[in-house]
């Protein structure tokens, strides 16, 4: 047998095993734009004696909606995906490349676990891949896609990713599932014990889809965002008429965004809206708290400031916070650690920061999200917003105030009223300097605009 035949007769074989990971690859990369990348390469044998074609994973670059990424595809239908030494150098080698060409990189997760006859080497694989993954950070946008089975270590690495995305029917464990499931007397199957569902309410992951087409736009849309490029818009000086007498977080969103339009991650994690936007045509990441602020929200603060600081993505907040949802049960939980947690994120992070405080900006809920001191670069506040260590309610219990009167509930009233005016008054803040203007709520897309034309 020649070269050539041996080329054409090994390369129908690997075509063979890695039929459904090439049709994922084609469904995700425009047409015609993925080339392969280390296709012979493979490990020795599997414990029975069948050869590893292409070591369960599909390795390569293609364009998404026109954006060039690095991308591996692991292949369930080969060996089950399972990982191994030669596995992770396919990895290396792909990584490597988006690192040193600065190109996004994508990883295709769908295996069983580790190639147990390896021992110990499968091991050093895994902490090589993670180590990459890790490397990653502030280098180059990585968004893991949870296509099949993700478990053990496998799971650890996606994690690591910028972005975690999670098919339907997909799962995800750090365990061996079947055995958390059997700790617990569980029965049910992987998929629902450690779906889609439960990746989302945790915060493992922060989308999800059910098709490839929608993976596709989901990818591309991230990856828009980070990229920092300015985009056509809509009227920077569309005022948001009626705003003032319906001051929620959804309709202060639909009056900033570019077309009312934005793309929330982790949605059905924390109170606190994390979401990608446009803003007279610059991509931003806007955090909007409308609540006292509880565990999942400080995780899930920290976790998208570090993202936006990693690729310079400004940071618009939208407070209406009177804090901490501290109570006894959470503090006894360590809500402290978490909340410093945050506090050190936003500390940290120099990308362009800007505050519009919508109603309350009590305490914490002031010194994380709108605080010149924390890194804001500009604030703004609604006319008819409060801004105060204490809540006035919780100023008034605070001190103690004896009510002597026949009505303590209407005196108790009239004491919280006059706190408002005199310590949670929005002008006391910008007389001091710590806000830089205050204004009619239905003008805030215009001043956003500015500030951020003024700030990129």
């Amino acid at each position: 047998m020649d070269i050539l035949e041996r080329l054409s007769d090994n390369a129908a074989k690997l075509n063979t095993v890695k039929k459904t990971a090439m049709a994922f690859v084609d469904a995700l990369s425009d047409k015609k734009s993925f080339v392969e990348t280390g296709t012979f390469t493979s490990g020795t044998k599997f414990a029975d004696g069948v050869e590893a074609l292409g070591e369960g994973v599909v390795t390569g670059y293609a364009t998404v909606e026109g954006i060039p990424v690095y991308l591996f595809v692991q292949n369930f239908e080969a060996m089950r995906g399972s990982f191994s030494l030669a596995q992770a150098k396919k990895i290396e080698n792909c990584t490597n490349m988006a690192v040193k060409s600065g190109t996004p990189f994508i990883s295709v997760i769908d295996s069983a676990g580790a190639r147990l006859d390896e021992g110990a080497a499968v091991l050093e694989g895994f902490s090589k891949i993670i180590k990459l993954a890790a490397s990653l950070k502030n280098v180059v946008p990585h968004i893991a896609v949870i296509k099949g089975a993700c478990v053990g270590l496998m799971s650890a690495y996606a994690a690591l990713a910028d972005v975690v995305i999670i098919e339907d029917k997909a799962y995800t464990s750090l365990g061996s599932p079947t055995v958390v499931a059997a700790k617990a007397g569980k029965k049910d199957a992987a998929e629902k014990l450690f779906g889609a569902d439960t990746a989302l309410k945790s915060n493992v992951a922060a989308l999800s889809y059910s098709k490839p087409a929608e993976l596709k736009t989901q990818i591309a849309a991230v990856l828009t965002y980070l990229s920092g490029e300015a985009a056509d818009t809509d009227n920077p000086n569309r005022a948001a008429k009626g705003l003032s007498e319906n001051v929620n977080s959804d309709a202060v969103l639909a009056a900033v965004c570019d077309n009312s339009a934005y793309f929330e991650l982790s949605k059905d994690y924390g109170k606190v809206k994390t979401a990608f936007a446009r803003i007279n045509g610059y991509p931003v990441g806007v955090l909007a708290a409308f609540s006292a602020l509880e565990s999942a929200d400080f995780k899930k603060i920290k976790k998208f400031v570090n993202l936006l600081d990693n690729y310079n993505v400004p940071l618009v907040s939208l407070v209406d916070c009177t804090g901490a949802a501290d109570d006894f049960e959470r503090e006894q939980k360590g809500l402290i650690n978490v909340a410093a947690d945050a506090f050190l994120a936003m500390s940290l992070a120099d990308n362009p920061k800007v505050s519009v405080i919508c109603g309350n900006a009590i305490g914490l809920g002031y010194s994380l999200l709108a605080a010149k001191n924390i890194g804001f670069d500009y604030s703004v506040a609604f006319a008819g917003a409060s801004i105060a260590p204490l809540s006035a309610d919780a100023a008034v219990n605070f001190y103690d105030v004896e009510l002597k009167g026949k009505n303590p509930v209407a005196e108790k009233e009239k004491l919280v009223a006059s706190y408002s005016e005199r310590e949670g008054n929005p002008f006391i803040t910008a007389k001091d300097g710590y806000v830089d203007n205050i204004i009619n709520p239905d003008d805030v897309r215009p001043y956003l605009a500015s500030v951020l034309s003024m700030l990129l």
